[in-house]
């Protein structure tokens, strides 16, 4: 996968935080499940309920679909429940970086 694919699939912070998520729980997951945990991650700013629909309908209508589109996931829309792709593997490097950043994680064997 070329390097400025794999920025531009990574520019956004909630397409990292899902596959953080992903790499860190046995997969299949929920969506809705994905949408709470980045909620948490993410400062607040207003109803959490409110925020966690936002979150919800962003995943679905915007990030999960273009990971989706280049094998990063495996997504049952009618179910919602989303997995790691065969190329999920090629970000994985990049993840390990942006994670101590984004989640102030300093222990990223997880992912």
């Amino acid at each position: 996968m070329p390097n400025d694919q794999i920025h531009q699939l990574l520019s956004a912070r909630r397409r990292r935080y899902v596959l953080y998520y992903l790499y860190r729980y046995e997969n299949p997951v929920r969506l809705p499940d994905i949408a709470a945990q980045i909620v948490k991650w993410e400062p607040q700013e207003g109803d959490l309920v409110d925020e966690r629909s936002q979150t919800h309908l962003a995943l679905y209508h915007n990030h999960i679909p273009k990971l989706a589109d280049e094998g990063i996931v495996e997504y049952d829309q009618e179910e919602e429940m989303v997995e790691l792709g065969e190329n999920a593997t090629h970000l994985r490097p990049y993840l390990e970086h942006t994670a101590e950043t984004d989640l102030d994680m300093t222990d990223t064997r997880g992912l």
